[in-house]
């Protein structure tokens, strides 16, 4: 253990011992134990106890390096940790995470404890605020994993000893239901999206089970009509392209409102399976050929999107904020439950994994899922009607096992 000494100030019983800093150089501290150091006659007291307190500071302390990154408060230390690694994140989830930080780690952690002093109580207090504020468990799961990188970094560097993230009581993740659309409502849709303003999108994501992203980034040359071939190669998102490899992507715009983001053409999609191929079948071959006719000769404000199958009638492109805005519009207008645009993706695999003609390898590789527990635990919802079919399997194995006589 450092060698350490007890001192008095302002009533108070103070540890003094020396770390060294960041350059190598030694550093005194003096922190307080929070222990009186004098009764009501001015005679010295608490001193056994102080010392057992100054112990189990010097020992937090024994071995740290005394950096500035361990006096930082916890949103300043997750804010630097988020820029140090935004080049492993997706604009999109980068963007989220910014957002997070702005809306709730921020205004819960400025000006408290620097994370050094933070422990495991700490944190859960922090979640039980959020909870209390009617954040879901699984909001704060996302929380923590925004958080959890600074208290690895910290570790990692020595300016903690123990991270208290490791002892954590996270809150209870509630399953629910994913919700999704039956073949009757997709039907439903179907008519409903005839002639809207995001038609095709919808088209893709109920036949294709493709993601928003994908969808907008199909163009024409992933279209192979001589072949009857649709390839899934690329992706388009909203976010900043700073954090992006270099040559893995085209600025191709700017969304529209006050808040103005850069459209960015990915060249790579999620994971490696999501790169994908489809056989057309003759309806959406027929489908994509007089969607192509169409565009061909319509009038078009601008030539920056000619190559993308998803543009209005002026040859703007569909972005993600509009699909999302106008998906839900046409829901309230018919009538229809409220779903997220991605629950098409849902849908669309939970028809195939709901027919026994079709094996979770098939649906998978139709999903572009790199892990098959992926497509097995999420996407496959057993109907009534398939359960139906597996009880008459399994009650015809047993010869009269709900005969009337035998029930005495």
């Amino acid at each position: 253990m450092m060698k350490y000494s007890l001192n008095t100030n302002k009533g108070i019983w103070h540890v003094s011992f020396y770390v060294v800093n960041s350059q190598g150089k030694r550093k005194q501290k003096q922190l307080s134990t929070g222990i009186k150091a004098f009764d009501t006659k001015g005679r010295q007291v608490n001193k056994r106890k102080a010392d057992e307190r100054a112990q189990e500071i010097v020992t937090r302390y024994d071995g740290i390096i005394d950096n500035e990154f361990s006096n930082w408060t916890l949103d300043k230390c997750a804010e630097y940790c988020l820029e140090l690694n935004k080049t492993k994140l997706s604009p999109t989830t980068y963007t989220d995470y910014l957002s997070a930080l702005k809306c709730h780690i921020k205004p819960y952690f400025q000006n408290k404890k620097p994370i050094k002093d933070l422990k495991p109580k700490d944190i859960e207090a922090f979640c039980s605020y959020k909870l209390d504020e009617g954040k879901s468990p699984k909001t704060v799961h996302k929380l923590l994993s925004l958080i959890g990188p600074a208290f690895r970094y910290a570790e990692k560097n020595d300016f903690i000893i123990k991270n208290p993230m490791n002892v954590v009581d996270k809150p209870t993740k509630l399953r629910s239901e994913t919700s999704y659309y039956n073949a009757e409502q997709l039907n439903t849709l179907a008519k409903a999206a005839k002639g809207s303003y995001i038609e095709t999108p919808i088209v893709l994501a109920m036949i294709l089970g493709l993601r928003r992203s994908e969808i907008i980034g199909i163009t024409w040359d992933n279209v192979d009509f001589e072949n009857k071939m649709l390839h899934i190669r690329q992706s388009v998102v909203v976010g900043d392209s700073s954090i992006l490899p270099k040559d893995t992507f085209k600025v191709i715009g700017n969304t529209q409102g006050k808040k103005k983001r850069e459209l960015i053409l990915k060249y790579f999609l999620k994971t490696a399976s999501s790169e994908r191929s489809f056989h057309m079948n003759d309806a959406l071959y027929r489908y994509m050929k007089n969607l192509k006719s169409k565009q061909e000769v319509m009038l078009r404000e601008t030539e920056a999107y000619r190559d993308f199958v998803c543009v209005n009638d002026v040859g703007m492109l569909i972005t993600p904020d509009v699909i999302t805005a106008q998906f839900r519009k046409l829901l309230d207008r018919n009538g229809l439950p409220h779903i997220k645009f991605h629950a098409l993706r849902h849908s669309c695999i939970s028809l195939l994994a709901n027919n026994t003609a079709f094996s979770m390898k098939q649906i998978q590789d139709y999903a572009g899922h790199g892990d098959f527990l992926t497509t097995f635990n999420v996407y496959s919802h057993a109907d009534n009607s398939a359960k139906k079919t597996e009880m008459d399997y399994i009650t015809s194995c047993f010869d009269n096992l709900f005969d009337d006589n035998n029930n005495s």
